[in-house]
C-alpha cells in the first residue's frame, strides 16, 4: 500500500489511537464463558428451551437487538485510488518531478531536447504505473470468502417447530440441528449429540484429525473444550443439537476476520530500499543542482539559464530507466517463480522472500503432506511382532510387508472392514455433466523438482480411516484378496452390526459375515475391532501368527507389541491396534439380536469384546461420578479377542522438507514451527524435518534423571542451556513482558504448538520486533491475520482456504515448504541482480553529469545533450539493465546469512563509490577523450575549448560555441578555398578585401594568417606544415537592446523582416549580441574568423555554407525544414529574430551612440569569460581601424543599450539601409556580401562578383520581393555551422563511448564476488543485451533519425576511443574482485553450515 492509498484510508477511517485499541483487543486470546455456564441457566438467560427453542417473537427481538448473523464488510478501496497509488509511488513522483522540471525548463528557454525529455519521462511513468497496476490488480474478497464458510440455510427449532432459516437470520438463543456434512452456522454450545459426533477444526486450529464433541465442558479454554462448535467448521461425522451463543463478528471466526482486516500489511523491504535509494539519489541530485545553480549565478550567468542548467543536473542524476527496470525485473522473477510452483500476488513480495531471516511455518500441509498415511505396520513375523515399512514418504517409499503372510492379510482385512470411510472415485465434467472415473493415483512433480504420489480418489470420512483404505487400495487388497477395490471387498463381506468409535471406549467394532448377504449367510460371523493400542491389547487373550495359527497372547508377546508401539509413537506416529474374533453361527445366528448393551441395560455389548476386566471389577450398586447407578456388563462380552497387529499413521513430512530446512539453516534463516496441533505431535515432526535437532529442556531433564546425574556430576547437562524449546499456546499471550519473548526467541530452535490465531499474530509481531524479516505460511482461516502481519504471507494453493489465499502475498501452488526455499533463493537472487542492475545503471550517471559540470566550470562547449542522456537511460541501457534479472545466482547465495536490513541496502555507500568514483569516473574520462578527439579531428583542438562555452541550441548568455563566428589567433598555416587551393594573393576582380592595405597583402603575396584575416574567396584555414592555433575566442556581446521582441509582419506596416535592416528597431528581446566594434577589437589583436579546413574534409561539410542565400526558404526559421540542422527549430524567439549569434549583418554601437561611446556603457551580467574579457577590456576605438569615426574604449564586462543594424543593403532611392553611417561599413560587414549573377544565373558563391551599392539599389527597385531579385544577399555561415556539426558529432562520439564502456560495465556487474570466468557467459539475455545496445547505438547514429536525438553518422574510427577505456575498466574490476577473494578467507559454521567470510580491507571498502 502506497502513500496515496494510506492517505485515502486515513481520511475514511477511525483515528489511529482507536484503531490500535481495537486491534489490541482483537489480539487477546479468545475468552468465552458460555461453555462453562450451567445449561439450565444459559437457556434461561437466552429465553429459550432445548425442546421448543425461541418463540418467533423472541427471535425477532433478538435479531433486532444483536443484528443479523453477517460479518461486517471491510472498507473497500476504489480502483481509482489503487491506480493513483501506483502512479504516485516515490520513484514515480521523482520522475514526475523531473518531467515537470523539463517542461518548466522548456518554457523558460525553448530547447527541443527538454521538451522531448519531459514527454518521454511522463510516458515512462505512465506506462510503468499502468503495468504495475494491472500486475497487482486483485480483488480483496476476504470478507466474501469468510461469508462462503457460512451455510445458506440452517435447521432451527422455533416455537416447537423445525424450520429452515437463512443462516444470516439465526440469532443468539436459537436451537439448531446439525447433521453429517453440515457447516456450523455460528458458535454453538452442544446440548446433545451422537456418540460419533465430531468437527473438523483444521481451518481454525490446523489440526488434521476431526475432534470429538460432547455436551460436557472439558476445558476452560473455549478452543479446547468439547462442548463448543465454531462458525465455519464442518461436521464430518455424527449429528448434534446446540444453542447459538455467538453470531457475526462476535464468533471466533468473526474476530479472526476483524483481526485480519485490522492488521496493516507491513512495508516490503524492497519498498523500503527504493525509498532509501530515492532519498540518496534525490539528495545528490538536488545538492549538485543547487550548488551549481549558485555557482552559475556567481559566475554571472542569468537566472533563467542557471535554472535550466540546474534542472539538467537534476535530470541527469535521475536514472529514468530504473523504474521500468525494477518493475520488469520483479515481473520476470515472478514468472520464473511461477514455474517453481510459487505464484506471486504482490510484485514486491518477490524480493521480500529473499530478505527473509525467519520463516514461521505451519505444520499441517506445509511441512507435512496433509495426507494421513499408513507409515508402518506390525504383525507377526517368525513368531514375534515386527515393525514393517508401508511404503510411505515417511519410510522413503520402502515397503517391507509380506502380502503372503496370513497375519498381514488379516490385519488388512480388519482395517478395511472395520472402517466407515469411502472413496469418491469420480470427477464431474463441468462441460458434459458426466461423471468420469479417475485413476487411483498419479505422480506429481513439485516446484523443487521432486515427485510425490498424489491420491486422486478423495476420501469421505475420518482421516485415519481414509489412510487405511488408501493403504489397502494401493496394492494389498488386490495382492491379498484379489479384490478390485475397497467397495468390492466390503460388498463381499457384508456388515451385520457395528459400534461407532467414541471417546469413552476409544474403539470401534464391526461384525461381518463371509458373503454379500448377511440375512442368508450360514457361515460364522467375524468381529473386527480397532482402537487405541492399550485398549486393544487389554482385550486380547490370543495372538495370530504369521502362518495363520492362533496362539496364546503371552506376556512376552505383549511386551514385544508394546515396545513396537512405543518405538513408533516416539517417532511421532499415531498408533492403532487391531484384533478379531470368529463367532460360531450356531451361537450367533442370522437372527441374533446384536446390541452394544445400552438397549439391554448393560454397559457392554452382548458378544465377545474382551471385557473380562469389566466383568471382574463390577459389583452391584456401583455408581458413576454423578451418583447414577452403573449398568452391569453383559456376560458374553468377557471372552477375549485375537490380536492381529498395529498400524502406525502419520501425516508424513514432505520428502523435500528436511533438505529445504537444512538449506535454510545453511542460509542463516531461522525456521520456526507455529501450529495449532498438539505439542507432542509438533515436536516429533519438528525433529523429523530438522527444525529441532538438539534436546529440549524437558528431554535434558529426562536424560539426567535416567542417568541419575545431579548438577556438578560429570556428564550432567544444564536444562537452562537447551537450544531447543517447545512452547504450548497456553503459556504465551499478548500481555507477556518483552523479556519473556526475548528469552523464547533467543533459542535457535523453536516450536510453538497449540496456538490460536491471536497468538500467531503476536508471535509474528515479536519476531519482527527483534529485527527479523518474517515470512509466514498458512492454509487455514486461523492463519490469515498472521499472513497479513508478516513481511510476506505465503498461502497454500491446494489446502489453503480462499480467505488465506486472499490475505497472502504469494501462494505455493504445490503446498511444498521446499518451494519457499526456492523462493528465498529467487528473492535473494533478485536483490543481488537489482544491485547489479542499479550499479550498472548508476555508473553512467557520472559521464552524464560531468558534461554539465565541465560546461559550467571550465566554460566549454556542451559535451553531451540531455536528449542523448535520455537515449542512454531509456535506450541503450534498458535491455542490458533488465537482462540482469536473468543472471544466475553466484555460488554462495544460499550460504550467506540473510542481509541486514539496517546496513545492507539496495544502494550502499560502497556501491555509490564504485559506480560513481571508480567506474563512473573512468567512463567519464572515456567520454571526454572521445569528445575532444572528435573535435580535434574537425579542427577544434582542446586548447580552444576551455573558456568558449556553447551548445547545439541557443543557450542565452552562454551561447558562443556553435552559436557565433569563432575568431582565432593563428601561428602560421595558410588560407585555402573549398577546393584546397592556397590564397597566393591572386587578383580578383571586384574583390572587397578588408585587409587590402596591409603590407603583407598584395598581388603574388601569400597571405599570412598570423597578420591578416581571410578573403571571402579563401575563407578556410589550414595548418599547413607547422601551423597551429594559439588561442580562440568570440566577439563580445556588448549590445543589449530593448526587452521587447521584434514584431513580425509586413515591412510596410512596420513589421520585422530579417533581410531588411530598417526593421530591426533595436528590439532584441533582451538578448545580448556581438557588434562590429567587438569584432574589430579582436581583429586588432590578430584574431581572425576561423573556418577549419579539417571541417571542410568532414562528412557533414556543405560548401553552400560559405555563401548561404539568406532569402532561401531554409533560412526562414519559422517554417524552415532545415531549421533543426541550423539549431533553431521550435525556438520561437529565434524564429522571430534570426541568428542571435550571427545576424545577417552587423550591429554598431558607435553608430547607435553618435560616434562616442564614452560614458554610454552600463554594467553587464554576462558570464565572465577570461579570454574574451582580456581581449575586450581597454581597446580604444581609434586604434581598431573602424571605417567610421568613434571615440571611447571598451571596458570590462559592460554593454550598450543603443546600436544600429547594418547589412549592406540599399533602398531603391540609393539610401543605405539601417541608417546614416551604414554605408561606411559596406566593405566590413562581417560574413555578408551581395553576389551578382554568375553566368546569368542569380546565385550565392564564395567567388562571385560583388555588387555595388548602385546595383543593389537598382535591383531592389526592379524587384520589390526579395525572392525575385537577381543580386543575392549571401552570408558565410561556415564557421558557426562547422562548430555546430563538429560539436554534434563529438557529442555523438561521447555518447557512443559510453555505450562502448558499458560493454565492460555490463560484464563486471554480472558478479559482485566471482570472476567472469567463474560465472561464465550463460546469460543469453545479457549476451543479447550487449548486441542490442551496440546495434541500437549504430541505428540511432546511422538510421536517419538523428535530427530528433542529435546523434550523427560518426566515422567508424570515432567508435574506437572508448575501447581501451572499456578494457581498462574490465581489467580493473577483475583485479579488484581477485584481490577481494584472496584477502577474505571463508569460515564454515560447524552447527549450521553457514559460510562466514572474514572480510579483508578490499571487501570492506568495495564489496557492495
Amino acid at each position: 500500500m502506497g502513500w496515496f492509498e494510506k492517505l485515502y484510508q486515513k481520511g475514511c477511517s477511525a483515528s489511529g489511537a482507536a484503531k490500535e485499541e481495537q486491534a489490541k483487543k482483537l489480539r487477546q486470546n479468545v475468552t468465552m464463558t458460555e461453555h462453562q455456564v450451567e445449561l439450565e441457566d444459559l437457556l434461561k438467560g437466552y429465553k429459550t428451551s432445548q425442546e421448543r427453542g425461541l418463540t418467533p417473537e423472541q427471535a425477532a427481538a433478538n435479531l433486532a437487538e444483536f443484528g443479523t448473523n453477517e460479518l461486517t464488510p471491510p472498507p473497500k478501496t476504489p480502483e481509482w485510488v489503487k491506480f493513483m497509488d501506483e502512479m504516485t509511488g516515490e520513484f514515480n513522483l521523482l520522475l514526475w518531478a523531473a518531467g515537470v522540471a523539463c517542461f518548466v525548463s522548456y518554457g523558460m528557454l525553448p530547447q527541443a531536447d527538454n521538451l522531448y525529455l519531459g514527454v518521454v519521462l511522463f510516458c515512462v511513468v505512465t506506462v510503468t504505473g499502468v503495468f504495475s497496476y494491472l500486475q497487482n490488480a486483485k480483488s480483496d474478497n476476504m470478507m466474501n470468502e469468510f461469508k462462503s464458510m457460512r451455510p445458506p440455510r440452517v435447521t432451527v427449532v422455533r416455537g416447537g417447530e423445525v424450520s429452515f432459516v437463512d443462516a444470516a437470520l439465526i440469532t443468539i438463543g436459537d436451537i439448531v440441528k446439525l447433521e453429517q456434512g453440515d457447516l456450523v452456522p455460528a458458535d454453538i454450545r452442544v446440548l446433545e449429540c451422537s456418540p460419533n459426533m465430531c468437527v473438523d477444526n483444521s481451518s481454525l486450529t490446523g489440526e488434521s484429525d476431526p475432534i470429538k464433541r460432547k455436551p460436557e465442558c472439558t476445558n476452560a479454554d473455549p478452543l479446547e473444550t468439547a462442548n463448543l462448535c465454531f462458525f465455519g467448521t464442518q461436521v464430518p461425522e455424527g449429528s448434534c443439537v446446540g444453542v447459538v451463543v455467538k453470531i457475526a463478528d462476535n464468533t471466533v471466526i468473526g474476530k479472526i476476520a476483524q483481526l485480519a482486516l485490522s492488521t496493516e500489511a507491513e512495508q516490503t523491504p524492497i519498498n523500503k530500499e527504493i525509498h532509501h535509494f530515492i532519498q540518496i539519489i534525490s539528495a545528490i541530485a538536488f545538492a549538485l543542482g543547487i550548488s551549481f545553480f549558485a555557482a552559475a549565478l556567481g559566475m554571472g550567468q542569468d537566472a533563467v539559464t542557471s535554472l535550466v542548467f540546474m534542472i539538467g543536473i537534476i535530470v541527469a542524476n535521475v536514472p529514468e530507466g530504473l523504474l521500468a527496470t525494477v518493475t520488469v525485473c520483479l515481473t520476470l522473477t515472478a514468472k520464473r517463480m511461477y514455474t517453481k510452483k510459487v505464484m506471486v500476488k504482490n510484485l514486491e513480495g518477490v524480493e521480500t522472500l529473499g530478505s527473509t531471516s525467519c520463516i514461521c511455518s505451519d505444520k499441517t500441509g506445509t511441512l507435512t503432506q496433509n495426507i494421513m498415511t499408513v507409515a508402518q505396520v506390525v504383525y507377526d513375523t517368525n513368531g514375534a511382532p515386527k515393525i514393517q515399512d508401508a511404503g510411505s514418504s515417511f519410510t522413503k517409499g520402502i515397503s517391507t510387508f509380506d502380502t503372503e503372510s496370513a497375519g498381514f492379510k488379516a490385519l488388512v482385512k480388519c482395517s478395511t472392514l472395520c472402517n466407515t470411510c469411502n472413496f469418491d472415485k469420480y470427477f464431474e465434467d463441468e462441460v458434459t455433466g458426466k461423471r468420469v472415473l479417475l485413476p487411483f493415483s498419479k505422480v506429481r512433480v513439485q516446484g523443487d523438482g521432486s515427485t510425490i504420489t498424489e491420491i486422486l480418489w478423495k476420501t469421505r470420512g475420518n482421516a485415519s480411516e481414509g489412510a487405511m483404505i488408501k493403504f489397502a487400495q494401493g496394492g494389498p487388497i488386490q495382492a491379498c484378496f484379489g479384490k478390485r477395490d475397497v467397495d468390492e471387498m466390503r460388498r463381499d463381506f457384508g456388515k451385520v452390526f457395528d459400534i461407532p468409535f467414541n471417546s469413552k471406549n476409544k474403539y470401534q467394532v464391526h461384525v461381518h459375515c463371509e458373503s454379500p448377504d448377511p440375512e442368508n449367510d450360514d457361515k460364522d460371523r467375524t468381529i473386527y475391532m480397532k482402537g487405541a493400542p492399550e485398549r486393544i491389547i487389554d482385550r486380547c487373550t490370543q495372538y495370530m501368527c504369521g502362518d495363520g495359527r492362533v496362539v496364546e497372547f503371552t506376556q512376552e508377546l505383549r511386551s514385544e507389541v508394546e515396545k513396537a508401539q512405543m518405538a513408533m509413537g516416539n517417532n511421532g506416529l499415531r498408533v492403532l491396534g487391531f484384533c478379531t474374533k470368529t463367532l460360531p453361527i450356531k451361537a450367533y445366528g442370522k437372527a441374533y439380536p446384536w446390541s452394544d448393551g445400552r438397549d439391554l441395560g448393560k454397559s457392554t455389548a452382548n458378544f465377545p469384546l474382551g471385557e473380562s476386566k469389566a466383568l471382574a471389577s463390577y459389583k452391584a450398586g456401583m455408581v458413576d461420578d454423578k451418583g447414577k447407578p452403573l449398568d452391569p456388563p453383559h456376560p458374553k462380552s468377557g471372552e477375549g479377542l485375537i490380536f492381529l497387529g498395529l498400524m502406525a499413521l502419520v501425516d508424513p513430512p514432505r520428502e523435500a522438507v528436511p533438505g529445504a530446512v537444512a538449506k535454510c539453516k545453511t542460509a542463516g534463516i531461522k525456521v520456526i514451527m507455529v501450529t495449532g496441533d498438539h505439542p507432542g505431535t509438533a515436536e516429533a515432526i519438528a525433529y523429523k524435518v530438522g527444525i529441532l535437532w538438539s534436546p529440549t529442556a524437558r528431554k535434558i531433564e529426562e536424560m539426567n534423571a535416567a542417568e541419575g546425574l545431579q548438577p556438578g556430576d560429570v556428564g550432567y547437562q544444564d536444562p537452562a542451556l537447551a537450544q531447543a524449546i517447545v512452547v504450548p499456546g497456553w503459556e504465551i499471550s499478548d500481555d507477556d513482558p518483552v523479556a519473556k519473548w526475548d528469552a523464547i526467541l533467543a533459542h535457535p530452535q523453536i516450536v510453538f504448538a497449540r496456538t490460536s490465531p491471536q497468538q500467531k499474530l503476536v508471535i509474528v509481531g515479536n519476531c519482527q520486533r527483534v529485527g527479523h524479516v518474517v515470512a509466514v505460511t498458512g492454509d487455514g482461516v486461523n492463519d490469515s491475520p498472521a499472513l497479513k502481519k508478516a513481511d510476506i504471507g505465503v498461502a497454500m494453493g491446494i489446502a489453503g482456504t480462499p480467505v488465506t489465499k486472499n490475505a497472502a502475498d504469494m501462494i505455493l501452488l504445490d503446498d511444498n515448504f521446499a518451494s519457499i526455499v526456492a523462493g528465498v533463493e529467487e528473492g535473494r537472487l533478485i536483490f543481488d541482480n537489482l544491485k547489479k542492475s542499479i550499479c550498472y545503471t548508476l555508473t553512467s550517471n557520472i559521464p552524464e553529469i560531468s558534461p554539465f559540470l565541465c560546461w559550467i566550470v571550465f566554460l566549454t562547449p556542451m559535451p553531451l545533450s540531455t536528449v542523448l542522456i535520455l537515449a542512454i537511460d531509456l535506450g541503450t541501457d534498458m535491455v542490458p539493465a533488465i537482462s540482469m534479472a536473468y543472471e544466475d545466482a553466484e555460488a554462495d547465495i544460499m550460504k550467506r546469512p540473510p542481509r541486514n536490513a539496517a546496513t545492507d541496502h539496495l544502494v550502499t555507500g560502497k556501491l555509490m563509490c564504485l559506480a560513481y568514483l571508480q567506474i563512473g569516473v573512468m567512463q567519464a574520462l572515456a567520454g571526454f577523450y572521445a569528445w575532444m578527439l572528435v573535435l580535434n579531428d574537425y579542427g577544434f583542438p582542446p586548447v580552444v575549448l576551455v573558456g568558449n562555452p556553447g551548445a547545439t541550441a541557443p543557450t542565452g548568455k552562454l551561447g558562443f560555441f556553435a552559436d557565433q563566428v569563432m575568431y582565432c589567433k593563428f601561428k602560421g598555416g595558410q588560407y585555402v578555398n573549398a577546393l584546397g587551393q592556397v590564397d597566393e594573393g591572386q587578383v580578383i576582380a571586384g574583390d572587397k578585401d578588408p585587409w587590402a592595405g596591409s603590407v603583407s597583402v598584395g598581388a603574388g603575396l601569400r597571405r599570412d594568417p598570423s597578420e591578416v584575416g581571410p578573403r571571402r574567396q579563401y575563407p578556410l584555414w589550414d595548418r599547413g606544415d607547422a601551423g597551429y592555433l594559439e588561442s580562440c575566442s568570440f566577439a563580445a556581446k556588448n549590445f543589449n537592446g530593448r526587452r521587447a521582441a521584434p514584431k513580425a509582419g509586413q515591412t510596410w506596416s512596420g513589421g520585422f523582416d530579417y533581410r531588411d535592416a530598417d526593421t530591426y528597431k533595436r528590439r532584441t528581446d533582451g538578448q545580448p549580441l556581438p557588434t562590429v566594434e567587438s569584432i574589430y577589437a579582436l581583429q586588432s589583436q590578430k584574431y581572425f574568423e576561423y573556418v577549419p579546413w579539417r571541417g571542410r574534409m568532414s562528412e557533414f561539410w556543405d560548401s553552400k555554407w560559405l555563401a548561404w542565400d539568406i532569402t532561401r526558404s531554409e533560412f526562414k526559421l519559422a517554417k524552415g525544414a532545415k531549421a533543426g540542422v541550423l539549431g533553431y527549430k521550435n525556438n520561437k524567439k529565434a524564429a522571430t529574430f534570426s541568428f542571435l549569434g550571427q545576424p545577417p549583418g552587423v550591429w554598431s554601437v558607435c553608430l547607435g551612440n553618435d560616434g562616442n561611446l564614452q560614458g554610454k556603457e552600463t554594467d553587464s551580467d554576462l558570464v565572465k569569460l577570461p579570454k574574451m574579457d582580456q581581449l575586450y577590456k581597454g581597446v580604444k576605438m581609434e586604434h581598431v581601424d573602424l571605417p567610421t569615426t568613434c571615440a571611447g574604449e571598451t571596458k570590462y564586462r559592460t554593454w550598450y543599450k543603443d546600436a544600429v543594424f547594418c547589412n549592406g543593403g540599399y533602398d531603391a532611392n540609393g539610401d543605405a539601409k539601417g541608417g546614416a553611417g551604414c554605408a561606411d561599413l559596406d566593405d566590413v560587414t562581417a560574413n555578408l556580401f551581395y553576389c551578382k549573377p554568375t553566368d546569368g544565373v542569380p546565385s550565392c558563391r564564395p567567388d562571385c562578383e560583388s555588387a555595388s551599392p548602385a546595383e543593389i539599389a537598382a535591383d531592389i527597385a526592379a524587384h520589390p520581393k526579395a525572392e525575385d531579385r537577381t543580386i543575392k544577399q549571401c552570408q558565410n555561415v561556415a564557421s558557426r555551422m562547422v562548430q555546430k556539426n563538429a560539436l554534434m558529432h563529438s557529442q555523438a562520439a561521447y555518447w557512443v563511448s559510453i555505450v562502448v564502456v558499458q560493454w565492460a560495465d555490463l560484464l563486471i556487474c554480472k558478479t559482485r564476488w566471482l570472476s567472469i570466468k567463474q560465472q561464465g557467459l550463460r546469460n543469453s539475455v545479457l549476451n543479447f543485451g550487449l548486441f542490442f545496445e551496440t546495434l541500437l547505438a549504430a541505428w540511432l547514429c546511422y538510421g536517419g533519425i538523428f535530427s530528433v536525438l542529435g546523434t550523427q553518422p560518426i566515422r567508424f574510427t570515432h567508435w574506437m576511443p572508448g575501447v581501451p577505456w572499456s578494457m581498462m575498466i574490465f581489467m580493473y574490476d577483475e583485479t579488484r574482485k581477485y584481490m577481494m577473494r584472496a584477502t577474505s578467507p571463508e569460515v564454515v559454521d560447524a552447527v549450521t553450515g553457514a559460510i562466514k567470510r572474514q572480510a579483508g580491507w578490499i571487501e570492506k571498502s568495495t564489496y557492495y
